[in-house]
């Protein structure tokens, strides 16, 4: 017999998961995101490392998480994020950690590959939005735009913290003070809160309670809609699938090396470095915003054609970083910069979950991320040898905007994968 919606707790369980994973990805984004470019000049000058190496790292990165996501998916969809995620977090914790005691070139690039291939580089995509997607349908726009609040936070609190470490006590306590963030945070919460799907739990998605027997007096939840569950074999075999995968692919082509190499570019241009780091923090709090209102920005506009606005709106952003001369062009670039890749990050999940399911998300998403992950390390060793080659960005960074105007037309006239012509999927228990 189904449960009474007395039995049901007031508060779902699916926003426990939600505010855990934005806990977890601000943590991932800070130890693997964009925050690595305070390290980059500070290294250099004692090490002797030139932008290759730097690039080399990234792409190592890349690679080594696009095979890793190849099983990350699957195991996620079966087993959930709850251990995945607190070994995931305890393995690049120590390699982050290495980096304060031993710091050859090959060990760098090797550190970047252990936390590629766990699958903990930016706000750890393999396991956030595939793991919240699978407690919502009708809401997932609205708890996936919550959850992009992961990354303004983490970055909002880990770019001044950790450029006044490397300025105080060097770049060497910099990393060990990022790997011990990671186990503090990471591992408490995916073993105590994390679990796999609604179900699980005895639970339906989005907080919906059964038709039968309602208390008397009490309506039952609307009907939650079906949804047709892709595996990650069909999902590949659609054109939906590979339209949407070039898109963000390209994408992060050109927002690796930007994220990459933006913060020595505005060191060498004459920028304070102090203030570099006031901008790049301040940018991420207009995301609040975005994140509060993703869902209506998705009403209005739509999936498809907000995301190319965004596109667009990085290609500005380029351009703006291109013609910086002074502070206010520098922040006006990292505003856009982090309006743009949050706002695309964000509806990305949207898109694949509502395309292919919930189901199979993980497996789905993360065929999709290793074919993205590949641009993606393309980016920034190419991005570093050219400026090594010719002492300046713009000849990466030109070429790229193309790139955005491409990517934004493609995904404006992408249309969702048509079903086929069986009963949707039951999600297991």
């Amino acid at each position: 017999m189904a449960k009474n919606p007395k039995d049901f707790p007031r508060i779902y369980y699916g926003w426990v998961i939600v505010v855990a994973m934005i806990f977890i990805g601000a943590t991932s984004a800070t130890v693997a995101g964009p925050i690595f470019g305070f390290f980059i000049e500070p290294m250099q000058n004692d090490l002797g490392f030139d932008n290759t190496v730097f690039g080399l790292a990234n792409t190592g990165r890349m690679l080594a998480a696009a095979f890793g996501g190849l099983f990350i998916g699957k195991l996620l969809d079966k087993h959930g994020p709850r251990v995945m995620l607190a070994v995931a977090g305890a393995v690049s914790a120590l390699a982050i950690m290495s980096l304060g005691f031993f710091h050859p070139a090959w060990w760098l690039i090797g550190v970047f590959v252990i936390t590629g291939l766990v699958g903990v580089q930016g706000q750890a995509p393999f396991y956030t939005g595939p793991s919240v997607a699978k407690w919502f349908i009708r809401k997932r726009a609205k708890a996936l735009g919550i959850l992009s609040m992961a990354a303004p936070l983490g970055l909002i609190i880990g770019f001044p913290v950790v450029q006044w470490i490397i300025s105080n006590f060097g770049w060497r306590s910099g990393w060990v003070s990022l790997g011990v963030a990671a186990i503090v945070i990471i591992l408490p919460i995916s073993l105590l809160l994390l679990r796999r799907q609604p179900e699980d739990i005895g639970l339906l998605p989005d907080g919906d309670t059964p038709n039968q027997d309602v208390a008397d007096g009490q309506e039952a939840s609307p009907p939650t809609p079906s949804e047709h569950q892709w595996t990650r074999e069909e999902a590949i075999r659609t054109v939906a699938f590979w339209r949407l995968t070039l898109t963000f692919s390209l994408f992060v082509f050109a927002t690796s090396s930007m994220a990459f190499f933006r913060l020595p570019f505005f060191t060498d241009q004459g920028m304070n470095v102090s203030t570099i780091a006031i901008a790049a923090s301040t940018a991420q709090i207009p995301l609040f915003l975005g994140a509060a209102t993703i869902s209506r920005q998705v009403s209005v506009v739509g999936m498809e054609r907000l995301v190319g606005i965004n596109l667009l709106l990085l290609g500005v952003c380029f351009l703006i970083t291109l013609a910086s001369t002074n502070t206010f062009m520098m922040f006006a670039a990292f505003f856009t910069f982090a309006w743009a890749t949050n706002a695309v990050g964000t509806l990305q999940g949207i898109l694949y979950a509502s395309y292919f399911g919930r189901q199979h998300a993980g497996a789905v998403r993360s065929a999709a991320l290793t074919t993205t992950l590949l641009f993606a390390g393309i980016s920034g060793p190419l991005a570093g040898r050219i400026a090594d080659v010719t002492g300046d960005f713009k000849y990466i960074w030109w070429p790229t905007i193309g790139v955005l105007v491409v990517a934004a037309l493609l995904v404006a006239t992408t249309k969702p994968p048509a079903r086929e012509a069986k009963a949707p999927v039951e999600v297991d228990g």
